[in-house]
């Protein structure tokens, strides 16, 4: 196992799958699946399970995850190239939390960027916590983050404390995330929060990801997080693909480019539905963030209000 061994392995977690990745990463996607599978046989047990869909994390594939991005946090900053400051006008650093409009955004805009003679891109993910800490500790330039409207007084004072400058991009309705597969949408009956009481849940850990989850729609109060039949996960991917594979529902927002495309997930308003999510930036406050953040900023926002 080496570094390269535990990039390729990020890549294709947050990717769920070999083929996609082995496509960003430039190598072949029959060596990049033995290189899982060593990696595998090296740490004593499967960290994916694989379908004709792609790949998902496992229990164990999880804590790996975690741990793999920890180590490449900090191997970064030792192994960072002495010129690394002379790319910055030219580099896009993000941290990110779990909605696939903000990798969209990532990708398109380093891909208008691909033949520049040098760069040096970056992109966490993590709960709106890890996003401030990493913006405040100088490991990404901007952070993209989102929050119930409830909490929105307590984020702000988090932000403050932390000297961080926050600008709003959308005030978004949180939608149903189901197969379209799923036997609802099949028997052709209507899709709620109510006929969906029945079926499991899937959410991401972490008590900052619980406002996303107390609803009122038609007169009722949902608080999905009391749902007896419940998977946690941690990774957008490993959401997508369980969603796609069971008839499990989870809460998200609009759809997304290659949401119905890659994954069969559709987006389903959420009737008379009084929460909204709040999605915005964060830096530094008084720092200015150069021309590609900005063209980043500028393509998320066009994305989450189209």
């Amino acid at each position: 196992m080496n570094l390269k061994h535990l990039e390729y392995f990020i890549t294709v977690a947050q990717m769920g799958s070999i083929n996609r990745a082995a496509q960003a990463l430039f190598i072949s996607q029959p060596h990049l699946g033995k290189i899982i599978r060593d990696l595998e046989q090296s740490v004593g047990v499967p960290l994916f399970t694989r379908s004709n869909h792609g790949v998902t994390l496992t229990p164990e594939g999880i804590e790996f995850q975690r741990r793999a991005q920890r180590v490449m946090v900090e191997l970064g900053g030792i192994f960072s190239h002495p010129d690394a400051g002379n790319l910055k006008d030219v580099s896009l650093s993000v941290s990110m939390t779990k909605y696939s409009h903000i990798m969209e955004s990532f990708i398109q805009t380093v891909l208008q960027h691909k033949d520049l003679p040098a760069y040096a891109h970056r992109l966490q993910e993590g709960d709106p916590i890890d996003v401030m800490e990493d913006v405040y500790n100088h490991r990404t330039d901007v952070g993209v983050l989102h929050f119930g409207q409830g909490q929105r007084k307590n984020m702000m004072a988090l932000l403050r404390e932390r000297q961080l400058a926050y600008r709003p991009l959308a005030r978004m309705t949180p939608h149903i995330l189901i197969s379209k597969e799923h036997p609802l949408l099949l028997e052709g009956e209507e899709v709620t929060l109510e006929s969906l009481s029945g079926y499991g849940f899937v959410r991401y850990e972490g008590q900052f990801e619980d406002f996303n989850y107390e609803l009122f729609s038609q007169g009722s109060q949902f608080n999905l997080s009391v749902n007896p039949k419940m998977v946690y996960i941690v990774a957008r991917a490993s959401l997508l693909h369980l969603l796609a594979n069971t008839d499990f529902y989870s809460i998200g927002i609009q759809d997304f480019t290659i949401q119905q495309s890659s994954y069969q997930v559709v987006s389903i308003p959420i009737e008379d539905c009084r929460g909204l999510l709040e999605f915005g930036y964060i830096h530094p406050a008084g720092v200015q963030l150069n021309s590609i953040t900005r063209e980043f900023l500028t393509d998320l926002k066009r994305r989450l209000v189209q």
